[in-house]
């Protein structure tokens, strides 16, 4: 017979009721008096619970003693010892109620959590939606003065349509653009031949865009050179400072990947310029620059394919786009409204992309199915169609003399045609398993840049190839030529940014020369 709680045997034992334990008496009594429970089960117990056991032979007890005598001292240590095994004992049950307390808690955290990410994801989606459905509501600007319901149908039917206000700014940009145009030489500080031929590559940032969906599908290079705009299959557009070669804006709110980015080239009086991003989802976003950020202005859907393609009117104040649904559509910037959607019953394959003349007058569409057409956009018709390639059109671009296009398929064929003669007077044929996804010419119309499986530059008139770049790990995707074609910005599949131009070696070699010229 042991005491519950010391574990000793009891001088005066005795038997709880409720929880037919035995204790020794003082022991138990002290701590009924201290929390009035059964010290193993915690019920409620008082002294009236406690039976007295007849123990036989009876335990004598000692005599009481003094402090000055050992008995004495062993009484003394007998009454510490209890008081610490009541105190041990009522600490185990405090440590194991602690334990319980914290592992519930432990749980409960963990299940906060878990609910406080869901909570911050359907926030997320909640934010992206209503993105959205300001970026269609701004479609449509309210008018400033409240108009009768007769007036709003008036003014809806004057703006729908490619109207004589419009032909008219056409027609008077074409005009000016024309006449400089006929007086333009290519200008003295133009990057030699010479020196194109020892471009490499300076400078490059990569890991653009996520992983999950890699590649960059477009870019655009704005005035200054300093902002680089670049679409992905990520969905996201990505704004980069070229000097600090870093992002500073992401433009979120497409729900498939991008296909074709651009800038409006027109900067705000803060110097800021209007961005443009076509998406798979059918949509056209109009990005301006806030206090914050880039964000949606509006949003335009006049396609009900993927849209593959856009180009800026030199006016500054119209877009074109081109669609899977087989239609072009034209587009006033300012009001985001679609003026026209043309649709051909000889293009039923869909429209792969686009590009506007630089008088504005005509634009060219490439399609699906190998063939590149002319359109008056004045009077939305077909004017002519080149048919010599032999797979979808994957670039367009007219030189900036206006009398030269270059056009490319995805088998491997450049086509450079003259407009004047609508002939082809030149293809550049590269090898068998090569692919094209970019034609562009420089500003002066001088040099030609193609990019897919490589990069090339070729020099015009004599269509020599001038250099050949083959850093990309992945397919080239994009390509810019820098002002004066001091440089070539190119994009790719490899999410990276690359930058070529003169190497600071070749540029030290030719001022040494000049000087000694000059000497």
């Amino acid at each position: 017979m042991f005491c519950a709680i010391s574990g000793e045997p009891p001088q005066e034992p005795v038997v709880s009721k409720k929880s037919g334990q035995v204790y020794e008496k003082r022991l138990i009594l002290k701590y009924i008096a201290d929390y009035g429970k059964d010290p193993i089960t915690g019920e409620d117990t008082n002294e009236e619970d406690l039976l007295e056991i007849k123990a036989s032979p009876k335990t004598v007890k000692p005599r009481p003693a003094t402090l000055t005598s050992v008995p004495s001292l062993l009484s003394v240590f007998q009454n510490e010892w209890d008081s610490l095994m009541l105190e041990t004992f009522t600490l185990k049950q405090q440590y194991q109620q602690v334990r319980q307390e914290l592992s519930q808690a432990l749980y409960q955290h963990d299940a906060a959590c878990r609910v406080i990410a869901r909570l911050m994801k359907e926030r997320d989606a909640a934010r992206e939606a209503l993105a959205s459905v300001q970026a269609h509501i701004a479609i449509k600007p309210p008018s400033e003065t409240v108009a009768s319901e007769g007036q709003n149908m008036e003014v809806e039917e004057q703006e729908k349509g490619i109207n004589e206000a419009v032909i008219n700014k056409l027609a008077e940009t074409s005009a000016v653009l024309s006449k400089s145009r006929k007086k333009r030489k290519p200008p003295p500080e133009l990057t030699s031949v010479d020196t194109i031929r020892t471009f490499t590559q300076t400078y490059s940032i990569g890991s653009l865009h996520t992983t999950t969906a890699p590649g960059i599908t477009s870019m655009d290079v704005d005035q200054t050179e300093q902002l680089i705009l670049t679409g992905g299959n990520d969905k996201k557009a990505l704004i980069i400072n070229k000097e600090e070669g870093k992002v500073t804006s992401q433009l979120k709110g497409h729900t498939k990947k991008i296909t074709d980015v651009l800038w409006l080239g027109s900067p705000n009086e803060e110097g800021y310029d209007t961005a443009f991003t076509a998406s798979a989802d059918k949509t056209i976003r109009i990005w301006k620059k806030t206090e914050k950020d880039y964000k949606t202005s509006a949003t335009l859907l006049a396609h009900t394919a993927e849209v593959t393609g856009i180009s800026v009117h030199a006016t500054k104040d119209y877009l074109v786009s081109v669609s899977n649904d087989s239609t072009w559509a034209f587009h006033d910037i300012h009001t985001a409204q679609t003026l026209v959607k043309i649709e051909s019953n000889d293009v039923t394959n869909g429209y792969s992309t686009v590009e506007i003349h630089p008088d504005g007058l005509i634009l060219g569409t490439g399609t699906n199915d190998s063939i590149v057409r002319i359109w008056d956009i004045k009077m939305q018709k077909n004017v002519t169609s080149f048919t010599d390639h032999t797979g979808r059109i994957t670039s367009i671009a007219f030189s900036e003399n206006g009398y030269y296009l270059a056009t490319a398929c995805e088998y491997n064929a450049v086509k450079l045609w003259d407009l004047r003669k609508l002939l082809n007077f030149h293809t550049i044929q590269l090898d068998e398993e090569a692919k094209v996804n970019k034609v562009c010419w420089d500003y002066s119309g001088q040099y030609l840049g193609v990019c897919g499986t490589d990069v090339r530059i070729y020099q015009s008139k004599s269509w020599n190839q001038l250099a050949v770049f083959t850093d990309n790990t992945a397919e080239a995707t994009d390509m810019k030529f820098g002002e004066l074609a001091k440089c070539l910005y190119v994009s790719g599949l490899d999410r990276t940014l690359r930058f070529y131009g003169e190497s600071t070696e070749e540029k030290m070699f030719f001022k040494k020369k000049k000087k000694k010229k000059k000497k």
